[in-house]
């Protein structure tokens, strides 16, 4: 990755964010989120937050008609972007979109979306994730709304599509999911859009190559025909767990272990599930609006891409995103510092200190 080209990009997009308010009211409250779901380990709440009161903050997730879509196209277009640069003077390099369905567990009937999938009640989310490289972020979600709706294999499709067209030219694009995803209406979408994939499949799904069996009496890098599956033979790997056996089917004529190795590159989605929930706030989530949803999983993802742009083996996660926030919005470092200085300034007194400050010319 060129990484003064990366960070140059990223500069841009912090600018280009906090430009999208058109009031110095709404920039203020933007600036409050950014610093709020930029400290991973401490509760994302409105009370958190410094500068601005919790009902500004839930009028500028809530009500405001700020264009927060705007914001959402501002960062997928550099996520790409950084992407493309990334794999300059690369032939053909491989990129990896990987699709799956997380739920923000929840109770009651106040919070939008909140319906039960697999048992679990809460908000289910289908997130689009892409890897290039040392390159990893959440591009774009869908929400599974509930029976009668549109499915998760459809919402999971429907984001593929969204996938520029100047990706799929520049890139060969292989999609990884999980068992969840094997239908053959997901596999032939996928294969209709142009790309390769890697999908985790059930142990008794049935074939007819190399007989009317199941893929578990099958060989490891086998060759399989699944039953509903007409278009073309698919290769598979098997990993022994212990105490079961996972499969996965890839449209590429891959040696079993390659095939694995694909499969566990689908992790990195699961990782950002663990961190987007328990770090950055995705868990915290308990607005009673739909817009309020959006633009809560808007900071989310924008934290999470800020701060991996500035991950290294030797800063923890803290540390990185609070890098991320100070170097690219230093505004919120300097209403975190004054805001700091106001809160001290009654203990300064007491002790015969008094303190001031105004902006110099730069």
């Amino acid at each position: 990755m060129n990484q003064p080209v990366s960070e140059e990009r990223a500069h841009i997009l912090a600018r280009q964010v906090l430009e999208i308010p058109e009031t110095p009211y709404q920039q203020r409250s933007l600036q409050a989120s950014l610093h709020l779901f930029h400290s991973p380990g401490q509760k994302t709440k409105f009370s958190q937050a410094e500068g601005v009161s919790p009902s500004a903050l839930s009028r500028f997730f809530n009500v405001y008609d700020w264009d927060s879509d705007r914001c959402w196209e501002e960062m997928q277009d550099t996520q790409w972007r950084m992407l493309l640069d990334a794999a300059r003077h690369k032939r053909k390099p491989r990129l990896r979109l990987s699709v799956d369905l997380t739920t923000v567990e929840k109770v009651g009937t106040q919070l939008p979306y909140v319906s039960v999938y697999n048992g679990r009640h809460g908000i289910h989310l289908v997130v689009l994730f892409a890897e290039y490289g040392e390159l990893k972020f959440p591009i774009s979600y869908r929400v599974y709304q509930g029976k009668h709706t549109s499915t998760p294999v459809t919402l999971a499709l429907d984001l593929l599509e969204e996938v520029p067209n100047f990706v799929g030219k520049r890139f060969q694009i292989c999609v990884l999911a999980d068992s969840g995803f094997e239908s053959a209406a997901f596999l032939e979408g996928v294969q209709r859009l142009g790309f390769e994939f890697v999908v985790g499949v059930r142990s008794n799904r049935r074939t007819d190559h190399p007989g009317r069996v199941t893929v578990a009496d099958c060989p490891h890098g086998g060759y399989v025909n699944l039953a509903n599956w007409p278009l073309e033979t698919l290769s598979l790997g098997r990993m022994d767990r212990g105490d079961r056996e996972e499969f996965a089917v890839s449209s590429e004529l891959l040696e079993g272990n390659d095939i694995l190795a694909e499969g566990k590159r689908r992790w990195a989605l699961e990782s950002f599930f663990k961190e987007g929930k328990h770090q950055f706030g995705l868990a915290q989530f308990a607005l009673r609006t739909a817009r309020g949803l959006d633009r809560w999983i808007l900071m989310v993802f924008l934290a999470f891409t800020l701060t991996t742009l500035h991950h290294s083996e030797d800063l923890t996660l803290k540390e990185a995103a609070r890098l991320a926030l100070y170097a690219l919005f230093p505004e919120v470092r300097l209403n975190h510092l004054l805001g700091q200085l106001r809160k001290e300034q009654e203990f300064l007194r007491q002790h015969g200190y008094s303190l001031s400050y105004a902006r110099c010319k730069l």
